[in-house]
């Protein structure tokens, strides 16, 4: 834990200098997997510490889950063109690499991992049993990436831990169109969360006053 800590903290702090340091010390910090068997760069990338992923990112080859997170093509039909089976395991907090690459929003490597056939309704192995869409529609390209999952065929219905599904998480983004696609899809508006919750009161919540008739069923 010590080895790592140097590096952990440059990380959750942004800090690009002290984790040039960290390296400099010790640059077998940058590749040692973390308490839980993240790696340096998976934690860089969860913690928008993109800068520090790409000091990172040379220091030995992409594995599957950091090349789906990065949208590095390339590597990623290398890896299934030796190893086909990786697209069905889960990273070490419990995501399929179409997970990441779709919370991401890494759209070539959301592609090539459909394309190379990734199960597009995977439940990740973790307490929010989500699939690739819900992934979506919770990162940084969820507008265009939850529809181009739903037109390879992902499961619109699906309801993942927590009782969240994905017009749960469309409203709590504000994301109006997504949401009236969702509908027209047939997703159940008055669903609730296991808080009690429904798409509307999670959009009145947020802010999101447009969405809350719509979702309450007053406009269409």
């Amino acid at each position: 834990m010590s080895d790592v800590r140097p590096l952990m903290l440059a990380i959750e702090s942004r800090d690009l200098d002290a984790a040039r340091a960290a390296l400099a010390r010790d640059e077998g910090q940058g590749t040692e997997p973390l308490p839980g068997g993240l790696s340096p760069l998976m934690f860089a990338l969860y913690n928008g510490a993109h800068d520090i992923a790409e000091l990172l990112r040379p220091l030995r080859p992409l594995d599957l889950f950091e090349a789906a997170a990065l949208d590095d093509a390339r590597r990623i039909a290398e890896i299934l063109l030796a190893d086909p089976e990786a697209l069905r395991r889960h990273s070490a907090d419990g995501w399929t690499p179409l997970h990441l690459a779709a919370f991401f929003g890494r759209r070539d490597a959301v592609l090539v991992l459909v394309g190379l056939g990734a199960p597009i309704d995977s439940i990740s192995d973790n307490p929010m049993q989500n699939t690739p869409m819900h992934a979506a529609l919770a990162g940084a390209a969820g507008e265009q990436l939850a529809p181009l999952l739903m037109g390879f065929g992902a499961e619109v219905d699906h309801v993942g831990g927590s009782g969240v599904n994905a017009l749960h998480l469309a409203a709590a983004r504000g994301f109006s169109g997504l949401c009236r696609l969702l509908l027209t899809r047939g997703i159940d508006r008055s669903a609730k969360t296991e808080d009690g919750k429904t798409a509307a009161d999670i959009a009145r919540e947020r802010g999101h006053v447009e969405l809350v008739s719509l979702l309450d069923g007053g406009i269409q």
